[in-house]
């Protein structure tokens, strides 16, 4: 199953940003061929969409051009909204969420009282981090996909993806910043242990980014724990040498070098990092976020590594395995979500692949 929300452009930038709508409708265009064309597999995927009407065009364009047919409409309850905004004011300190879903309601209830469109920009928080009167919605929405589908994925033990925008993995528990408003997968982790105390939860950060906003927060967790494969030097630099750290000695930072690719560099760390997340005799978690990104493909222009699209594929294939191999016996397979973070590449002749098919890749490999 895939959880998106085809209104998610009500959360965009007045000029050119690579955080864009497009990566949605992009990547929801190429799941929806997959879907068609592929007899083997094609029919074990659901797309649905989790926006609050049909009516609500997908980056502006009629849902005609995009077979609705092909998704499943489920819009939220006002009672999973609720919830939602429950687990972001716990994950969040101060007033982080309220700031935001305040500033928000305010600047549309003033751009309605002028006579204007509701929707409307209303600048930055940070140089890349913008907000419009709707962001806060889109990211409220967001936080309820990431839930359902840890929800959907403990129920069925079949791998979901939340594939939502803006990303998450940068905000702190009390600042936004780097495209991110609210902690998706932070905010998930703080749902399941919410749920029972004595689950555990692991934390695989793929981003190439360093999701220095989970680490803050999910440091705290004694019964959580992060790994991160990151570039360095890169935004947000920090994270900067492997090593084990954080208030319960529950995160670990893996930095690789530009240019790495998944045969030189690359593999090695993603070993390290499986075996952080599930460990015979030491760690064996009940649900396993992934905070996928896809910015460590050869092809972005956001970092310097050097992966490819089929790459993707194989991360997900041996971290099934892996879970599979280090399941303690009688306990059930350990839930799997992933949620989209970062990839900005979704050029059609982009060298090694773009993200819509680095996303076609990991779900191919998971059905």
């Amino acid at each position: 199953m895939v959880i998106f929300d085809s209104s998610n452009s009500l959360h965009r930038d007045m000029t050119y940003h690579p955080e864009q709508p497009e990566r949605i409708s992009a990547t929801i265009k190429e799941l929806r061929d997959f879907v068609i064309n592929s007899k083997d597999k094609g029919n074990l995927l659901e797309l649905v969409d989790v926006a609050e009407a049909k009516s609500a065009a997908l980056d502006g364009t009629p849902y005609d051009n995009y077979s609705y047919d092909s998704f499943l409409h489920e819009p939220f309850s006002d009672a999973e909204l609720e919830h939602a905004r429950k687990i972001l004011l716990k994950t969040h300190k101060g007033d982080l969420v309220t700031r935001i879903e305040e500033s928000c309601k305010s600047a549309k209830e003033r751009r309605i009282r002028e006579g204007k469109d509701a929707l409307g920009h209303m600048g930055h928080l940070d140089p890349d981090t913008f907000l419009t009167t709707e962001t806060y919605a889109v990211c409220l929405r967001a936080t309820a996909a990431w839930i359902k589908a840890v929800d959907v994925a403990s129920k069925n033990r079949r791998p979901v993806m939340a594939l939502t925008r803006p990303p998450g993995h940068h905000a702190t528990s009390d600042s936004s910043n780097g495209f991110c408003i609210f902690n998706f997968a932070a905010a998930t982790a703080v749902h399941v242990l919410d749920q029972d105390a004595d689950y555990r939860v692991s934390i695989l950060d793929w981003d190439v980014h360093y999701g220095q906003g989970v680490a803050d927060i999910i440091q705290h967790f004694p019964n959580a724990r992060y790994v991160s494969i990151h570039q360095t030097p890169a935004f947000p630099y920090m994270g900067e040498s492997f090593r084990v750290s954080g208030a319960n000695q529950n995160i670990l930072t893996i930095p690789i070098q530009p240019e790495t690719s998944w045969t030189c560099g690359y593999k090695d760390a993603f070993y390290k990092a499986l075996d952080f997340i599930s460990k015979d005799g030491e760690w064996s978690p009940d649900v396993v976020i992934v905070c996928a990104g896809y910015d460590a493909l050869d092809s972005d222009d956001l970092a310097s590594c050097s992966l490819q699209a089929n790459d993707y594929g194989e991360m997900s294939k041996l971290l099934q395995q892996h879970l599979e191999r280090t399941m303690v016996p009688n306990k059930r397979q350990p839930a799997l979500i992933l949620g989209l973070e970062g990839g900005y590449q979704l050029s059609n002749y982009a060298g090694g692949g773009n993200l819509q098919q680095a996303i076609v890749k990991t779900l191919e490999a998971l059905i």
